[in-house]
């Protein structure tokens, strides 16, 4: 499968990061302010553009990372996964949001927990 996503509402550039072992890592990244005070940032996997750690398994080292390049607190910050529709046939490569909740340590983000999403919940989300 060679589908590598483009652009779109929900990814606005590319966002680089050492991965596990340090390996060089790219995501699609959309940093959002909302009204609220809050930031939203939503990492979006890029498959085979991405030469690296996937977002999934990395995901609390790069939510750190991002809160730290934003100039965020850890409060004030919402971090969607999300994976683009692979245009298959298997349902289970469609395409998904992930509400990621963490816990902190002080310094860094740990122990990442997955809420699943829809689009209309992420766009509203966006909207705050």
């Amino acid at each position: 499968m060679e589908i590598n996503p483009e652009f779109d509402n929900y990814m606005d550039r590319y966002f680089d990061y050492l991965g596990q072992w340090e390996s060089p890592s790219k995501c699609g990244l959309k940093i959002v302010r909302r009204k609220d005070g809050k930031t939203l940032a939503i990492v979006t996997e890029i498959y085979r553009q991405n030469p690296g750690t996937p977002v999934t398994e990395w995901c609390a080292p790069l939510a750190s990372k991002i809160l730290s390049e934003v100039g965020e607190n850890p409060e004030n910050f919402i971090f969607i996964e999300h994976t683009p529709d692979l245009k298959s046939k298997l349902s289970f490569y469609g395409e998904t949001f992930d509400l990621v909740s963490f816990d902190w340590n002080g310094t860094r983000y740990e122990n990442p927990k997955w809420k699943r999403l829809s689009r209309e919940q992420v766009n509203k989300l966006m909207e705050e």
